[in-house]
């Protein structure tokens, strides 16, 4: 080969092997990660590793700074305001309501009190009045302090719209510990319940009569303060429904023999056949000391009764009392009103399968009565 010819192909492959080497290069730093510290440079554009001198990078230029959205400058309300605001737009979706009262009990212990009957004086929508004299009311249960509870009454006794007086009774919900019974025990408090039993507004009674259920509910129907004070409340209640309604409100199994006698006098003495209803079937619930007394004045009662309603009362508390040892005594009532011996029947014929506890019983009623009116 000639010198020229060797010396051609020492260039191409001097060129070739400067490529490769700047493929190399440019790969590497690409494969570098972002948050890779570069190397180090000195001021004068020497690099600390020994490289070639690079330009010193140009000092950043500052930057303009805009001001700030007029968004941005506006008053922040306060939290308490937005989540009533929030509570109050979402009317028409109860778990979204349920979601803001969850926020709204998230920010009670830190929110001062006086800031939140602020909010109860002022408001008049009795939904969002309603969440937030509850809301009022569970500080009772963080603080104990019963000035918490007497505000709610004071309140009551000031409003002159039965909706609104209605709504603050029911928030007494809201207390862990059935309200009933705890302003019961001070004087200063005592007369509340007996005054709403007797208010004119039927809201009002059928609140108070919402208040004894839904505590008695928490007990399974065993309290016996919220017991006794529901029958307490229905002696002293002159409109039949609400009465009725506070004899049913509650089991008086837990009740001691006073409260037990009072139904007794309400069965045998009211002049209101629901009334008389309610205490037969209150009656069915009595504990056993109670049972024998009890299971005599029912069927004394059954013969001179006039009432079908009453009657038929008469027959489901002797079952419930009795089971499967109610059978004779319903045998003895059969044919004193021929007009119940069809009711009695249904009563032997489900107390033949010899049920254990009430509820199943009660089932097996109700799933006859069904496919009864099924075939119908």
């Amino acid at each position: 080969m000639s010198t020229g010819a060797t010396k051609k192909w020492v260039g191409v492959g001097a060129g070739l092997i400067a490529v490769l080497a700047g493929l190399m290069v440019w790969l590497g730093r690409a494969d570098k990660p972002s948050g890779e510290v570069p190397t180090p440079v000195a001021s004068d554009g020497v690099s600390t590793e020994g490289g070639q001198k690079a330009p010193p990078a140009p000092a950043p230029s500052p930057v303009a700074k805009s001001p700030p959205p007029e968004d941005m400058l506006r008053e922040v309300p306060c939290e308490l305001d937005s989540l009533v605001e929030e509570y109050r737009q979402g009317k028409g979706s109860p778990a979204w309501r349920r979601y803001v009262m969850e926020q709204l009990r998230g920010i009670l212990e830190r929110l001062p009190p006086e800031q939140l009957w602020a909010k109860v004086e002022a408001e008049r929508e009795p939904e969002v009045l309603e969440a937030l004299s509850s809301l009022w009311v569970m500080r009772f249960n963080l603080t104990g302090d019963r000035a918490v509870l007497e505000r709610v009454l004071e309140k009551a006794g000031r409003e002159t719209e039965p909706v609104h007086k209605a709504v603050l009774v029911r928030s007494l919900r809201a207390s862990d510990e059935p309200s009933s019974e705890v302003l019961a025990r001070a004087e200063t408090t005592r007369q509340a319940y007996r005054q709403w039993v007797k208010d004119p507004a039927p809201e009002v009674r059928e609140a108070v009569v919402g208040n004894l259920t839904e505590e008695a509910q928490r007990g399974f129907g065993r309290i016996q303060g919220v017991a006794e004070q529901a029958v307490a409340l229905a002696s002293e209640a002159g409109d039949p429904k609400t009465a009725a309604g506070l004899l049913s409100a509650s089991s008086i199994e837990a009740a001691r023999p006073p409260a037990v006698d009072s139904v007794r006098r309400l069965f045998r003495e009211s002049e209101h056949p629901e009334v008389r209803a309610a205490a037969a079937k209150a009656l069915g619930t009595v504990a056993a000391p109670e049972r024998e007394r009890t299971m005599k004045a029912l069927t004394e009662r059954f013969a001179t009764e006039g009432s079908r309603e009453v009657r038929g009362a008469i027959l489901e508390s002797i079952a419930r009392l009795g089971l499967s040892g109610a059978v004779p005594v319903l045998q003895k009532l059969e044919g004193v009103d021929p007009a119940m011996d069809g009711e009695i029947d249904t009563w032997l014929t489900l107390l033949a399968s010899q049920p254990q506890t009430w509820n199943l019983l009660l089932r097996d009623k109700q799933a006859l009565e069904h496919g009864r009116g099924q075939k119908g």
